[in-house]
């Protein structure tokens, strides 16, 4: 199984390699957005650099760049940008920055889960929460952050959950008894890793979904997830060449805004939840994916790791 999942999603990473730049000839270099957007509140994780920059754990770098959109629009409409710090190799920091953003009781109206990471060529390390660096940070840590902002989500009379995949997906497997324990080094691959950590994200996300509209809530949360293209961003520590397949983070962020922003999205959504392409178009997910049983083991270990209970959602609503 592992071997078809590793080749199938090697085809479809040289696809994306070669095909991209044709699949959005389509697309302006950057997206145009909407108005309204400056009566909403957005989250974006990971929004000092590549793709998340673009969008929207270096609190200094953040400010930088805070200050520098300010100044970009100075005679245009106000920008109301503020900076949090988020450490997502710690699960203590995001409790404390959703604790800290529910104090105000504020609606959330788009929570955007960008940061990543991706350790090429690195043995397997884990974090101090004693879990696999990938897993963590691209997915349980999302996750908890995601749950904890719930009720801010549900504030908002619509709001959405855009998570940021990888075509990487395709090429794994999930096998959570290797998300907190040790597997033989000559067993382990960053790029693995990363595409487990990013195919168990989707499954959540799916599973997270269906909950919701299994519990006939009033506002509508909307669960996206997206694969922003091959960009040349600091996810890979060294590889900041770009190639002329490649993507800006510009081009980069273009179907995350887009998922973000568009109405066309909720059309294409099923039982609450979609995944789509660079090409700002509906995209296909692994087969691992679309095992609803598989989704529900995942949705199930990742709260088993965070301690919640299996009602999570139904007191959290209620």
């Amino acid at each position: 199984m592992e071997r078809r999942a590793w080749l199938r999603g090697m085809w479809e990473m040289v696809k994306e390699m070669f095909c991209q730049k044709l699949l959005t000839c389509h697309l302006p270099s950057s997206l145009v957005l909407p108005n309204h957007l400056s009566a909403l509140t957005i989250i974006v994780t990971g929004a000092t650099s590549g793709i998340g920059l673009e969008t929207a754990r270096n609190t200094k770098a953040a400010n930088d760049i805070a200050r520098q959109w300010r100044l970009e629009v100075h005679n245009s409409r106000s920008l109301k940008v503020e900076v949090m710090e988020l450490d997502l190799l710690s699960l203590a920091s995001v409790r404390r920055f959703a604790g800290v953003w529910e104090q105000r009781a504020m609606p959330l109206h788009v929570l955007i889960n960008n940061a990543g990471v991706l350790l090429m060529g690195e043995p397997q390390r884990f974090s101090n929460d004693g879990l696999e660096q990938h897993i963590q940070v691209n997915h349980v840590a999302p996750a908890l952050l995601t749950l904890l902002l719930l009720p801010s989500l549900l504030r908002a009379q619509a709001s959405r959950i855009i998570n940021v995949n990888s075509v990487a997906h395709h090429c794994a497997v999930v096998e959570p008894k290797y998300w907190n324990s040790k597997i033989n080094e000559c067993r382990f691959s960053g790029i693995k890793a990363y595409g487990a950590s990013k195919l168990a994200h989707l499954m959540f996300l799916k599973i997270l979904a269906n909950k919701l509209l299994e519990q006939k809530i009033r506002a509508s949360i909307q669960c996206i997830a997206v694969h922003p293209g091959i960009v040349t961003t600091n996810l890979v520590p060294g590889v900041k060449k770009k190639s002329f397949w490649m993507f800006d983070p510009t081009e980069g962020a273009r179907s995350v805004l887009f998922c973000a922003t568009s109405d066309d999205v909720a059309r294409n959504l099923e039982k609450g939840f979609a995944y789509y392409s660079c090409n700002c178009k509906p995209g296909r997910v692994s087969p691992h994916a679309a095992d609803m049983d598989s989704c529900l083991d995942v949705w199930q270990k990742t709260l088993d790791i965070l301690q919640f209970n299996g009602d999570y959602l139904s007191h959290v609503i209620n």
